[in-house]
């Protein structure tokens, strides 16, 4: 069917219209200005489409509703309309042509057909409905309809204010709940998340219904809002509105998610540039995610004072607390409403004072506001002030709510101002999968698992870190080197160093002696040496323990140090626990332990092997009585040294009995360490492989094991006589644990000796899907290849883009060069791995010249960036 010239000519119109619109935003006109223009337009179509079908009829009207209704129209944005009459059929035909053209627009509308009375009981059955009538707004028709609709819908019985305030309070925290309560997604929507635009629609719908208006400056003169609240609302407003122009422009849909890659493209086009200490995305995404904070903030106020209003109906119970604090209802609140600017210690005075109680204590909308107008006075004179550093040690040394009471400070502006390192911070975030968390949040986060650490249930989840914060003797020192650990990030240079300088300052102006100050400075410089020592050096040589433990130097260092990593880790990204990085932690601190408890000489390296394999062959002779020996040290030497520094006596013992009963059966032998679950998840699944040596077998097991869901996190290769190999590869399942489930240990098993058994193996993962997020997000490779001076090895260090079949793409680039590997530390940070590899040369001989080095740097390089 031919569309109709008029049609044509409208669509072509409104495309000009929107052509010239975008023009204006990308030449930085007022938003406010466009979002008008944008609706003006509409209002224009639809009229004149309305006026050709209905002309001067009586009996019809047609309304805006939603955001329509309230004029805030972008360029996808639904077209919501409603129309009124006082007989529907009467005028079903023209309705039906009029919404044909409408639709014809080639826009998203949504539409409904009404009386009054059919408005009145839809609107009454559903908050949904009730809450876009009463964004309506006239635009023609018969006008005699508005005053019938505005009466009925004016009705005491529809939807008052109590009932429509606890209607949409409960809407938003179901919303919010979609999105886990957090108002810092990596990839926000920024319509639905928290603190987005349905946030402020929710806060101001409530207070229309109390005060009649939506309009900020009315809502300020009706004592609705603060200046201050007023201001972030509409600041907030613009700049949300700013970015979903922007980004229903570039997408040409709808579309509200802020993608990572929406957020370059926002972040280059709308003028943001890079910084020495900050990516031109990141500040862009600063400036989001301080704006929603302070929308969150405006409405809490709101629900919390509409909540508070609905409570004092009820005789309130009033408790004092001091002459400056009482509790009203439960909540703490100010005796005096100035009592802020005369005494301006009292700001932290009331966080202890919460702080002291085991029940948590809101804040009262009329403090919320004191301490606002008042958090100014947080000054240099304010923090030297010997009085308010006494009470901001008293806050981390409470018995109750510490991470409460710091999350308010927070949130309220004061640890900012008290701590300006810590403003600087607020809101920021890295542009990458790593860190999914601002930092602010993100400290917040490892304060919280640092006071959950010491509940018994933690005991279950975190055992070894709930017994070391049982046993370090000052709490208050581990929260203050979470406060500093990252407080230096984003200003360039090692955050490391600058935030322990930074704590030095504190600890100083908190008079704190000198060595609790040295081990707070220590924790936060050294804040990332346990996890760096557990992930990328090979933990189970005694040299390395030794190592490690000479920098901690004591016990009381490492359950610090060790609480602080853990809680650190949990932080930053939920994923980054599993078993495998548990069991590593825990073999770290053990052996450490160890060492610092038996005060002995660490045992070197051979002599721990030794140790072990005298162990294991007591346990051995005594269950095999016709042992034979040389076909023991035979399979030993086999399995090479590291096996035996990697496993127990007992988990040598039973490997090895199962070897010697595999004896010289040609099939390959495919076994996994025995399931040990633990309450904390703690550990990984070994797989073992003992089989003849071809090429790329490999990569052909590596290919298998991603293809069954499996993650590789550590590799150990050793050749074996008669022309075979060994290989073990440590494994996690899809939830970051060892495998348990018999038929999926089976299943593993299986596979991979159908995998052993073909003679010519994939070593394809193109059928494995690479996400947008990873598509997104991608990052050259890095390649380091550094010769040992005391062997043939050589250590590999990859950085690169995580993918489907990334460790079977390296292993065959690898076999290309003539290198073998002999093991591998496989380390996913997001959409980044980081790989440590050992290698030689398939030939026996050194990799001496530095050039050679250059270009097998090079060869891995432009693989990995091309398979990307």
């Amino acid at each position: 069917m031919s569309l109709g010239v008029s049609t044509l000519a409208r669509r072509e119109t409104l495309a000009r219209a929107t052509s010239a619109l975008a023009e204006r935003y990308w030449n930085n006109e007022p938003i406010e200005d466009l979002v008008d223009g944008l609706t003006a337009i509409f209002d224009r179509l639809i009229i004149d489409l309305w006026q050709q079908h209905f002309g001067s009829t009586h009996g019809c009207a047609l309304f805006a509703v939603g955001g329509y209704g309230r004029a805030e129209l972008h360029p996808q944005s639904d077209i919501d309309i409603l129309v009124l009459a006082e007989h529907p059929q009467q005028h079903r035909e023209p309705i039906e042509a009029f919404l044909r053209d409408v639709f014809d627009l080639n826009v998203e509308v949504g539409h409904s057909v009404r009386d009054v009375k059919t408005c009145v009981k839809e609107c009454q059955g559903d908050i949904t409905v009730a809450t876009a009538l009463f964004e309506r707004r006239f635009l023609t028709g018969d006008s005699r309809l508005v005053a019938p609709l505005d009466k009925a819908l004016q009705h005491r019985k529809i939807w008052p204010v109590e009932a429509f305030f606890v209607a949409k309070r409960d809407e938003q925290t179901a919303r919010h709940r979609h999105y886990d309560n957090v108002d810092y997604n990596l990839e926000p929507n920024i319509k639905t998340s928290p603190g987005g635009l349905r946030d402020i629609h929710t806060t101001l719908w409530i207070c229309q219904r109390q005060f009649g208006t939506t309009n900020i400056e009315e809502l300020v003169r009706r004592g609705g809002l603060t200046d201050i609240e007023a201001k972030w609302l509409s600041d907030g407003r613009r700049f949300l509105w700013w970015v979903r122009y922007g980004l229903h422009t570039l997408a040409g849909r709808k579309e509200d998610q802020l993608h990572f890659a929406r957020q370059r493209e926002l972040s280059q086009r709308l003028g943001f540039m890079d910084t020495e200490s900050k990516s031109a995305v990141e500040l862009f995404m600063q400036h989001y995610y301080r704006h929603v904070m302070a929308l969150s903030e405006v409405n809490d106020i709101i629900l919390q004072y509409f909540q508070e209003d609905i409570v004092a109906k009820k005789k309130p119970n009033m408790e004092p607390l001091n002459e400056r604090f009482r509790l009203v209802n439960g909540r703490i609140d100010i005796v005096q409403p100035d009592i802020f600017l005369l005494n301006p210690s009292a700001m932290l005075e009331m966080f202890v004072l919460m702080a002291q109680r085991e029940e948590n204590i809101r804040v009262r909308v009329t403090a919320i506001r004191a301490l606002r107008d008042a958090v100014h006075l947080i000054d240099d004179t304010f923090r030297q002030n010997p009085e308010n550093c006494r009470l901001f040690m008293r806050i981390l040394k409470a018995p109750y709510t510490v991470v409460t009471q710091l999350t308010r400070m927070r949130r309220y502006g004061v640890l900012g101002r008290y701590l300006p390192a810590f403003g600087d911070i607020v809101g920021q975030m890295q542009h990458d999968l790593f860190h999914i968390y601002t930092v602010d949040a993100h400290t917040m986060m490892v304060i919280r698992n640092m006071r959950r650490f010491r509940y018994e249930h933690a005991l279950e989840t975190f055992p070894v870190a709930h017994r070391c914060v049982k046993s370090i003797p000052k709490g208050e020192l581990l929260y203050i080197a979470g406060l500093f650990h990252d407080i230096g990030k984003g200003r360039g240079g090692d955050h490391s160093e600058l935030g322990a300088e930074d704590a030095r300052v504190f600890c100083q102006q908190h008079e704190l002696n000198a060595t609790d100050t040295a081990l707070v400075c220590w924790l936060v410089q050294r804040h990332l040496y346990m996890s760096s020592v557990a992930q990328n050096r090979d933990i189970y040589d005694p040299d390395v323990v030794a190592d490690f433990a000479r920098e901690v130097q004591s016990q009381m260092r490492l359950d610090y140090l060790y609480a602080l990593t853990v809680a650190d880790i949990n932080a930053t990204n939920p994923t980054l626990w599993n078993g495998w990085r548990a069991s590593l932690m825990r073999h770290l601190y053990a052996e450490t332990r160890r060492l610092f408890q038996t005060q002995e000489e660490p045992m070197g390296r051979q002599e721990s092997i030794r140790a072990y394999q005298e162990s294991a062959l007591e346990q051995l002779e005594f269950d095999l009585p016709n042992l034979k020996k040389p076909e023991l040290e035979q399979l030993w030497q086999d399995l090479g040294e590291d096996f035996f520094l990697r496993h127990t006596t007992p988990e040598i013992v039973s490997l090895s009995k199962r070897l010697l009963e595999h004896g010289n059966n040609p099939a390959a032998f495919v076994g996994l360490s025995a399931a040990q679950i633990s309450a904390a998840d703690e550990g990984a699944t070994k797989i073992y492989v003992l089989d003849q040596d071809r090429p790329k077998t490999f990569a052909a097991i590596a290919v298998t094991l991603s293809q069954l869901g499996l993650t590789v996190v550590d590799a150990y290769i050793s050749k074996a006589s008669r022309g075979r190999y060994f290989d073990m590869f440590t494994v996690l399942d899809a939830g970051g644990t060892e495998v348990s489930e018999p038929v999926l240990r089976e299943g593993i098993v299986a596979q991979v000796k159908a995998t052993l058994a073909n003679p010519d193996p994939s070593t394809s993962s193109a059928s494995q899907r690479v996400s947008r997020q990873l598509k997104e997000l991608k990052i050259p490779a890095s390649v380091s290849l550094t010769v040992q001076a005391d062997d043939h090895t050589a250590v590999l260090k990859v950085t690169a883009s995580d993918r489907p079949g990334l460790l079977a793409n390296i292993a065959l680039v690898l076999l290309e060069l003539g290198l073998e590997i002999t093991s591998a530390r496989i380390t996913t940070l997001g959409e980044r791995v980081e790989d440590v590899f050992v290698v030689t040369r398939a030939d026996g001989e050194h990799i001496r010249d530095a050039q050679q080095c250059y270009n097998i740097e090079q060869a891995i390089r432009q693989r990995l960036d091309q398979t990307l």
